[in-house]
């Protein structure tokens, strides 16, 4: 009889051992694959999208270094379109004086002249509400040139092996031109149209990012369903799933606790790459503003994974769980307590769900899990509030319970 038991017990036990590694395996990959999964969609909807794209960025037209950075470029570009030389012979000759080629005092005066008059408009323009138009519209066109050079193509703005995201200037001179005829000074009309340009994201190796990004790009949709799909497969084969949700969130919380690393090391090196033209803190606002959306996801999917470690861990067996779990509960079960005493009992409700707690819990868990995966781009504060609906629901149901039984619920666990 015992080497029948023993002899039966044995494909059991190889079962339980395989169906573990399949399910550690699912989701050791699951974990790997969440900061890739995390990427790709943020290449896709934010860097592949341009009104998204402009929407992140075009907060930066309020930014101080921002408006300093374009300012100083807008007025440097209005200078030197200015033949400087040639107004300097012309005020000569008026003069009645040979010309020079621009050399000499007067043309040191009109250049110190028209640069100081030039940096006081440029500065005041880019503080106005048309300002954040302009801005806004060069955005749109730089985000095109930006996926022209990621995707291999030159578009005249942006060439795939030049390295640079540029924003044209040229509306904005053309502004400060008006600007300043505006103020009566008439040499300001002799301001050609130009291009002058204001890099936005400096590259020197965009051709090394031009495959990650297509590869990003095209796995944005369907990598973070996969990611997903692997998580679920990996729960339903493990034989024990509570503790394998636990040690799954926690592998998730560590994957993106990394990924929030390589971001603040890549900001460091983006900045220390800056041409030394480019102010540090303009560059800083612009990669801020434009891994915004990735960072606030990776906080947002951190903070979830660590509530599923902790629920995982409550409901278990382990100490100090079960002392945690009746501490929670004195406060439903006293006030269901109350309500059966005075006659306000749920009767067969209550006892049905002190009963099957287990699927119900889990099924409301699951409903909160369904709201917050329904909502657009959720951040921290929303998995915090998904956090304290479920437990107030749950809560009610542990009065409830509590109510149709007429006793603690935790004495029936």
């Amino acid at each position: 009889m015992s080497e029948s038991a023993s002899e039966s017990g044995e494909p059991v036990r190889g079962r339980h051992r395989l169906r573990l590694t399949l399910a550690c395996v699912l989701l050791a990959l699951a974990c790997v694959l969440t900061p890739v999964a995390v990427t790709a969609a943020w290449a896709d909807d934010e860097v592949g999208d341009t009104d998204r794209f402009v929407a992140t960025m075009a907060p930066l037209s309020s930014n101080p270094a921002v408006q300093a950075e374009v300012a100083d470029r807008v007025a440097e570009g209005a200078v030197q379109a200015v033949d400087v030389a040639g107004l300097s012979d012309a005020l000569r000759q008026a003069l009645g004086l040979d010309p020079n080629n621009g050399s000499g005092p007067v043309s040191g005066s009109i250049q110190s002249l028209l640069s100081g008059v030039a940096e006081q408009a440029a500065h005041a323009f880019v503080t106005t509400d048309a300002f954040g138009v302009v801005w806004r519209d060069a955005l749109r066109l730089a985000h095109a040139s930006a996926l022209s050079a990621l995707e291999g193509k030159d578009d005249g703005a942006v060439s795939s092996s030049g390295g640079e995201v540029v924003l044209d200037l040229g509306p904005m001179v053309d502004r400060v031109r008006q600007s300043l005829a505006g103020q009566g000074l008439s040499i300001a009309t002799n301001i050609p149209s130009t291009d002058r340009r204001f890099v936005l994201l400096h590259r020197d190796g965009l051709r090394k990012g031009q495959d990650a990004f297509r590869l990003l790009n095209t796995a944005g949709t369907w990598l973070p369903i996969v990611v997903v799909l692997l998580f679920v497969v990996g729960v339903c084969v493990a034989p024990r799933r509570r503790r394998v949700i636990m040690w799954a969130a926690l592998g998730t919380l560590l994957a993106l606790l990394l990924l929030a690393i390589a971001l603040a090391v890549a900001r460091r090196y983006y900045l220390d790459e800056l041409p030394p033209q480019i102010s540090r803190d303009a560059g800083a606002a612009i990669f801020d503003a434009l891994v915004r959306f990735l960072r606030q996801t990776t906080r947002t999917l951190a903070v979830v994974a660590a509530a599923i470690a902790v629920a995982a861990f409550l409901v278990g067996p382990a100490r100090p769980a079960p002392t945690i779990r009746r501490v929670l509960a004195v406060g439903p079960d006293a006030a269901g307590g109350t309500l059966a005493r005075t006659g306000l009992g749920t009767g067969s409700v209550g006892r049905f769900v002190a009963e099957r707690r287990g699927p119900i819990y889990a099924a409301v868990g699951l409903l909160g899990g369904i709201w917050l995966a329904w909502w657009n781009h959720p951040t921290v504060s929303s998995v915090l509030l998904v956090v304290l609906v479920v437990l107030a629901v749950l809560a009610v149901l542990e009065v409830v319970a509590a109510a149709g039984t007429g006793r603690p619920v935790e004495a029936g666990r």
